[in-house]
């Protein structure tokens, strides 16, 4: 009676741990796969991104400094160059929060063709951890514009400070939705179609526009 008595006891402890393995062992092994596919690529310094956006137009302020009789001229004025712009940047991480780089890329209007080039600061709000799936952050964006066409200047430059929200996509794909204020400065040629012929040296003639971005930023590494 008492082997038997063993007997029960033994088989009890083996189905009991047959039991446990049977439930414990999956769970942990499935959590082990998602934590490792979110975590993808969170230990890279460098980042590579390809972003798009669409500028809506709010107006343009136009200034004319005359400097041989020292006279300012400013009026303001609707504007229609609403247009697309594409961008390729590269980036570097401080942190699990700061994101500094450079991108440049190319602005498509029907007045205004010119290649942006920018220095880029973002801040993520949060951690950076598996079960968190979205961030959100604000973007300053600041360099020089070169103008592709003979109506303005070759050199003018633009700003962007705004918003948005990182997405976690697909595992590993991270995906920035964002929107921002757009102050560009132009510097138009002067129209030498008049009556009176003046010297580009001594006229200054810029324009600033204003505009509203809304895009994403995709990390393509």
């Amino acid at each position: 009676m008492k082997k038997f008595l063993i007997f029960l006891v033994l088989v009890t402890l083996c189905c009991s741990t047959v039991q446990a393995q049977r439930y414990y062992i999956p769970k942990y092994k499935k959590e082990r796969v998602v934590s490792e596919a979110d975590m993808h690529k969170q230990d890279r310094k460098w980042t590579i991104t390809l972003s798009s956006s669409y500028d809506l137009s709010l107006g343009m302020q136009n200034r004319i400094y005359y400097k041989d009789r020292d006279d300012l001229v400013k009026y303001d004025q609707e504007t229609d160059l609403h247009g697309v712009t594409v961008d390729l940047g590269m980036g570097r991480k401080f942190g699990s929060h700061v994101i500094m780089g450079l991108s440049a890329g190319f602005n498509y209007s029907n007045s205004l063709k010119s290649i942006p080039v920018r220095g880029t600061f973002r801040y993520y709000y949060g951690k950076a951890v598996a079960a968190r799936r979205h961030r959100w952050f604000n973007y300053m964006e600041l360099g020089p514009q070169f103008a592709l066409n003979g109506d303005y200047k070759t050199i003018g430059a633009s700003g962007i400070v705004g918003g948005g929200i990182r997405v976690l996509a697909l595992k590993s794909m991270r995906m920035d939705f964002q929107a921002g204020y757009r102050l560009t400065l132009l510097r138009p040629t002067i129209d030498h179609m008049g009556s009176y012929y003046l010297p580009d040296n001594r006229v200054n003639y810029h324009q600033f526009m204003h505009s509203i971005v809304v895009g994403f930023n995709l990390t393509l590494f």
